[in-house]
Parts: C-alpha cells; structure tokens; sequence
C-alpha cells in the first residue's frame, strides 16, 4: 500500500473512530503525528527513477531499430526476451528489498516491453496486421501481470490499453460487447486493491465504452442525436440516483459515481440544445419516450426511499431528457436551434445542481454548477452578441462582462461552498 493512500485512510477511519469513543483525541493526533513524520520519504526519487527507465527504454528501442535488419532472428529475439524479463526481474528484486515504488516502476517497464515485443515479433514473421487484436494480446498480458503480482501502476497502465483496445474496435463501426470481460476483472482488481485511481479509471472506462458504442447502436437503430442524447441522459439520470441513494447507505465510491453521471448529464444535455438537427426521420420514439419514463420513475422511487430528494429534484432529473425532446422538437427545418427555449432551463439545471450539492454536503457538485453556469453563459453571449457588434465593442464588452460575472460567481461560490463545509463541520 503507497505511503499516502494509507495516510489518507487512516485519518479518514480516525475521525469516524473519535465520534464513536473507540478513539481518544490526544491518541487520534498522536497517531497522525507519528503518519506525518519529516523523514517520510521523498517522491522525486522515484519520480527520477521512472523517468530514467523510460529514457532507457527509448534508448534501447532506438539501438535495437538501428541495428534490426543486422540482426539474425534468434538475436532478435533474444534482446527482446531478455529486456523484457529484465524489467520483471529486476521488479522481483527490489520488492524483496522493499522498495515498492520502484517495483511499481519496474512492472510499468515490463508491460510497456511487453508491447514493443508484440508489435516486434508480428513484424518479423510478417503476421497479418490487426491493430485491435495487438492492443487485446498487450491488454491481456498487462492484466494478468497486475492480478499475479497485485501491481496497481501495471493495472493503471492495463486499463488505459483496454480503452485504447474497445476504441479501435468501436472506430470500426463494430458494437463491442467483450470489453466487458476484460474491464470487470480489470474493476475488480481495484477494489481488491481499494486503490481510489484505478476504480476511477474502472468508471472512466466503462463510460467511454458506453459512449463509444452509442453512435454505432444508433446507427443500427435509425436514430439521429436526439433520439441518442435522450437515451444516454436518462440513463445517466439513474446512474446519478443510484450514486445518491448509495452514498446515504455509506457505500464505498457512490459520490465519484454522481460526479461522473452529472459531468456526463450536462454534456449530454448542452450538445442536445446545441446540436442542429431534429428528430430523424423514420426513427422510432418508444424507446427514448420509454426511456425518460423509466427516468422519471426511477426518480420517485429515489424520493420515497431517500432523505436527500425533494419533489423539486424529480422534476429536474426528469427534465434533462426531455429538455433535449423539446430541442429536438423544436428545431426549425433549416437546423435553427431554439436557444431561447432550451438555455434557460439549462441555467436552471445548473442552478438546481448547486442546491442540491449544497444539500447533498458534495461541494464538487456546488462547483460544478457553478462552472456550468458561467460556461452557459460565455457560450450564449458569444453565440448571441458575436454577430451583432463590432470586434472591438464585442471583445470590450465581453471582457467587463467576464470580469464581473467572475467576480460576482466566485463569491456565491465560496458562499455556497462555505455553508456546505460549517453543515458538514
């Protein structure tokens, strides 16, 4: 366990531990103090230490490219066998000394060679190219290097090549179901390791494959952008509901789950009221109608089984799908979007989501409500006044504007983010 996550834990534990009596006060700061020591050691070592593994990585890659077609097959491959169990022996090394960050570094190096001897050796034997099958075999290695050694930098840098793979093969117009198989042991290995980074990047993941294969199903569907932004937002909505109703059951990681649902939301909802097309001909309604009455219900349910949900908040859930249905609904044949409809709800939205987090005590939702807001805001005034004054006139008033709106934001902000932190205290 990294030094710093098992710091942060353990303070966390200790305030729970001191409201319940387990702990006394004085042992509570005696045991931080002795977490905090001045002697802890530094990162910029290892920081070094990374950095030159790399460096030598490149050099080798580079002496190896200069020399490839000198070089006899079986010399090949040898360098890159024996370069590649370098990198791991040298990890078993210093993990036997203990060294557990430049262990982590070591494993990162021997993935990475992983690769290159993947792509090396499909060059040598003149193997049929298949971009996608290369990044699975790398994804696939780096996988069950992080499972056999519980390496959480080997399972960070498997996660991001399993998104590169699910990519390559959605850029090809193909649904991806199997990316499943390999995310979920992915996602399990970090919450084996409750390391916060890789359960972020587990949620990171499945929202990119989620968002990836949404074009090509509604390509297969016959739906245009509405029908899709309407679909994905009610199933984001829910998304959002289970994090709240989770958090209230002290479920681990639900409030990194509403903050990645309500990010998502607000896009989704400010590229439909943007988007310049209407409904798609041909396409059929029942599964987004459908869709946002399962939203809505998920909603009430939300409200009659949590404390944190007031009718107020059903409501707003329920109209960032359909928000995007009257978008669509009311764009003009010549592609003109009703701004003047669809972007004051979305300031409510963005309203809205600042007192929620500020009842919900979850200052990133106050935050980003605010910076919604303020984005709105820039964008309408540059789509509504941008043609109607001079340059000059139009990058002055803009910048009063700016300045003010900034000034005034930011203090109901820290109002805001204030009130949040003396509920909480």
């Amino acid at each position: 366990m990294w030094p710093t996550s098992y710091a942060k834990r353990v303070a966390s534990d200790l305030e729970a531990w001191v409201e319940k009596g387990w702990v006394s006060a004085d042992n509570a700061s005696n045991i931080l103090a002795s977490l905090d020591k001045e002697d802890a050691p530094s990162k910029l070592p290892v920081v070094i230490t990374v950095l030159g593994a790399v460096l030598i990585g490149f050099s080798a890659m580079a002496f190896v490219a200069a020399n490839w077609a000198e070089m006899s097959k079986g010399l090949r491959l040898g360098m890159l066998a024996v370069a590649m169990w370098s990198a791991y022996g040298t990890a078993a090394v210093l993990h036997l000394r203990n060294q557990v960050a430049f262990t982590e570094a070591a494993f990162v190096v021997g993935v990475a060679l992983f690769g290159a001897n993947i792509m090396l050796i499909g060059q040598m034997y003149h193997l049929p190219e298949d971009f996608p099958a290369g990044l699975l075999a790398w994804s696939l290695g780096g996988l069950v290097t992080a499972w056999a050694v519980q390496s959480r930098a080997a399972l960070a840098a498997t996660q991001l090549l399993l998104m590169g793979w699910t990519m390559a093969v959605i850029s090809e117009g193909n649904i991806h179901l199997m990316y499943l198989v390999p995310w979920t042991a992915a996602a399990l290995l970090a919450f084996r390791l409750d390391w916060g980074p890789a359960k972020h990047l587990a949620l990171i993941g499945l929202i990119v494959w989620l968002l990836g294969n949404a074009p090509n199903l509604a390509e297969n569907l016959g739906w245009g952008p509405i029908e899709l932004l309407t679909v994905l937002s009610s199933l984001f909505g829910i998304i959002w509901l289970v994090g709240i109703a989770g958090e209230e059951r002290q479920q681990p990681f639900t409030r990194a789950l509403q903050g990645y649902a309500a990010i998502t939301l607000l896009v989704m909802f400010w590229l439909g009221h943007v988007v310049d097309d209407g409904f798609e001909e041909g396409a059929g309604y029942l599964i987004p109608v459908l869709s946002v009455v399962v939203l809505l219900g998920a909603s009430v349910l939300a409200f009659a089984r949590t404390k944190s949900l007031a009718p107020q908040d059903v409501i707003a859930f329920a109209a960032f799908p359909v928000g995007i249905l009257l978008s669509g609904a009311l764009t003009t044949s010549d592609g003109d979007v009703p701004l003047i409809l669809t972007a004051p709800l979305l300031l409510a939205l963005c309203v809205w989501l600042v007192t929620l987090g500020t009842k919900l005590h979850n200052r990133f939702l106050i935050n980003l409500g605010f910076a919604a807001f303020g984005g709105e805001a820039l964008y309408l005034y540059l789509e509504t006044f941008g043609t109607l004054l001079d340059t000059a006139a139009f990058f002055a008033i803009g910048g009063i504007l700016l300045i003010a709106g900034g000034f005034v934001w930011e203090r109901l902000r820290r109002r805001a983010t204030a009130a949040q932190a003396e509920a909480t205290s």
